[in-house]
């Protein structure tokens, strides 16, 4: 492996690292810190990417690692608030939780069975906006606002994984189990 994949990696990991400093100041009730950790992990997003192409770097373990880093802080930090904001109810983490796996497995369908590779569609990229939003106002202590902003991170969750799940033949949509048996029946 050369270096220049190492970069954007790196951030992704650094990503999921900053886990830990955001927890310990969390813990510490030092919520300005931790917002400011998490500012810097949030920017990793957008650099790990902006790195590889630049780079030239693309690599199908970042494709793997970009969307695992997001949903690591991202869980973590949600699972933070509930406990500090038992308002936010516990079936509703439970809903997100289920529609970011949800979201997580047709890409690793397709990261597996299927040569063609699939990246973030526009439902995904304004989730993940919509995620930062609500993280941003839970750690202004908005926690009714944040909920609000996080129930629609749920429904573009939702539109992430049928846009996931339709692939674009021509005119016709097929559903992507379909076009996997056909895929399989083409190359026996």
């Amino acid at each position: 492996m050369k270096w220049k994949y190492l970069i954007p990696n790196f951030l992704s990991f650094a990503r999921m690292v900053a886990v830990l400093p955001i927890w310990w100041a969390i813990t510490q009730d030092d919520f300005s810190t931790a917002f400011w950790i998490y500012c810097c992990a949030l920017a990793t997003d957008y650099f790990d990417g902006a790195t590889a192409r630049w780079l030239k770097a693309e690599s199908d373990m970042g494709k793997l690692l970009d969307p695992l880093a997001d949903k690591v802080l991202h869980l973590f930090l949600f699972y933070q608030f509930q406990v500090l904001y038992p308002q936010l109810s516990v079936p509703f983490v439970i809903v997100f939780i289920l529609a970011v796996v949800l979201a997580a497995l047709p890409g690793i369908v397709f990261l597996f069975k299927v040569e063609r590779r699939l990246g973030a569609n526009w439902f995904g990229k304004a989730k993940l906006c919509f995620e930062g939003a609500a993280i941003i106002l839970l750690f202004m202590r908005h926690p009714s606002i944040g909920s609000v902003i996080l129930w629609l991170a749920i429904l573009l969750a939702i539109g992430s994984i049928i846009g996931h799940l339709i692939i674009k033949e021509g005119k016709d949509y097929r559903w992507w189990w379909g076009w996997l048996l056909r895929l399989k029946a083409r190359n026996d």
